[in-house]
């Protein structure tokens, strides 16, 4: 802050109006700081930022796609062998899910690669019999 020699009535009056324009400028400076303070606090904004940097990690974009699989798989054959519906599904359901889990992360990379070139069952029958041919 500068020292300002104030000899008359006009130019106190004139540091007065910089000076409140200045608190005010300083005041939403202050304000803007604050609720960029409270936004890095809150917990969804951290989460969120979290989430950005994992999603961008191939690993883990990988593993992620391995539990979607299995999780999908595991469904479908608590759907197809009635898992809660009697004693025997529950035990046929979770031999069934074991093989296939162990299926999909062992193969999970092919799995993946298919889903990535995005053939269809169609595309890929036609492919077949071209090599066949």
């Amino acid at each position: 802050m500068e020292n300002i020699d104030i000899y008359d009535h006009a130019t106190l009056l004139i540091r007065i109006r910089q000076l409140r324009a200045d608190k005010k400028i300083q005041e939403e400076e202050l304000k803007c700081r604050f609720s960029e303070f409270v936004d890095t606090l809150n917990p969804l904004a951290i989460v969120k930022g979290s989430l950005h940097d994992l999603a961008s990690d191939k690993e883990i974009q990988f593993d992620l796609a391995k539990v979607a699989l299995n999780m999908g798989s595991n469904l479908i054959i608590d759907q197809v062998f009635g898992k809660y519906r009697s004693i025997k599904g529950f035990f046929s359901s979770v031999l069934v899910e074991n093989i296939s889990n162990g299926f999909i992360n062992s193969g999970a990379i092919k799995i993946l690669s298919l889903f990535k070139k995005k053939k269809t069952v169609k595309e890929f029958h036609t492919s077949e019999s071209q090599n066949l041919i």
